[in-house]
């Protein structure tokens, strides 16, 4: 069980860096955007990749990472 455990670790622990690197640059994306002109609507759509990025990675870690992490902190 623990080699799953350890697979399904590395997996997610990509997948919720993969969200929190993308949440960062597509914000970064919104914020550079942001200050040309008629620019709301791309703005817009950036910030919704920066908060689908932000739910995927904590969501990754929420139910998948931490009760691995806590299963295996307590033996």
């Amino acid at each position: 069980m623990a080699k799953l455990d350890f697979t399904l670790a590395i997996a997610f622990s990509a997948i919720a860096l993969i969200g929190l690197l993308s949440a960062a640059l597509c914000l970064r994306k919104a914020l550079r955007v942001s200050g040309e002109r008629d620019g709301d609507f791309k703005m817009f759509l950036w910030a919704l990749g920066a908060m689908v990025g932000l739910i995927v990675a904590g969501m990754s870690a929420a139910y998948i990472l931490l009760p691995i992490f806590f299963t295996h902190s307590s033996m």
